[in-house]
């Protein structure tokens, strides 16, 4: 007989990361307070030291997990943090915040963190998606609105310092209300990219198909390249 384990606080809305240790982190939040009672309730007040950008490990694929640190930012309300291992063996964060995107890093795998700032990536306040790319690259989809603010112009980005620059810039969608891109690349090096467009309105999840290459020239020239590709259609 298998013995549940323990109910756990947090919310996991991405994807986990894979060290080259073989061991798998999960970027876990408690959020510090809901948005709308719709989305979280009820609030709890008694979590404590569980509020933060949490991380949590299995180092056997899954049978076992344990918390493992925690990075405290200001002015976040969801984390939807994503974690990046550096060439150097450095772990990013990257956590959304009411400023856009704020980071934070850790020398020893993710036990401990330094304190959140600024990351100097230009965003608004929503989720985003990076990833790390089979050529060693870093791919990265935010959106990069004329005014800053509006949740429009999705846009890839690839980084071959791990982040320090960002060269090339698809567009993969420019309308107003586009949001939560998430991504994967296939065997083949083709990736590809979903996301929502008009949630309550047009209610729809597109994908996006491209390859680094298209990303690094920002011209959909590959035979690979597909835009605004239906995925769903919500009816009510």
């Amino acid at each position: 007989m298998v013995e549940a384990a323990p109910a756990r606080n947090g919310i996991l809305l991405n994807k986990p990361t894979v060290l080259r240790s073989g061991e798998w982190l999960f970027p876990v939040s408690v959020w510090q307070q809901p948005a709308r009672a719709s989305i979280a309730p009820p609030f709890r007040h008694d979590l404590g030291a569980e509020v933060g950008a949490n991380v949590w490990i299995t180092k056997d694929r899954g049978g076992t997990f344990s918390m493992l640190g925690q990075a405290q930012l200001e002015r976040r309300i969801f984390d939807e943090h994503m974690l990046v291992e550096r060439r150097d063996g450095q772990l990013w964060m990257l956590v959304r915040t009411l400023d856009g995107i704020s980071g934070s890093t850790s020398t020893d795998r993710g036990k401990t963190w330094t304190a959140g700032k600024p990351s100097g990536i230009p965003h608004v306040n929503s989720r985003f998606f990076i990833r790390r790319l089979t050529s060693g690259s870093l791919l990265l989809v935010t959106h990069n609105p004329p005014d800053g603010k509006t949740r429009s112009h999705l846009t890839a980005h690839v980084s071959d310092d791990d982040g320090k620059t960002w060269i090339g810039g698809l567009l993969i969608d420019e309308r107003v209300g586009v949001s939560y891109p998430d991504g994967v690349q296939a065997p083949d090096g083709v990736i590809s990219v979903i996301y929502d467009f008009a949630r309550t309105r047009e209610k729809q999840i597109l994908m996006a198909t491209f390859t680094e290459e298209d990303v690094r020239h920002g011209q959909w020239t590959s035979k690979s390249a597909r835009q605004r590709v239906l995925v769903n259609q919500a009816k009510r």
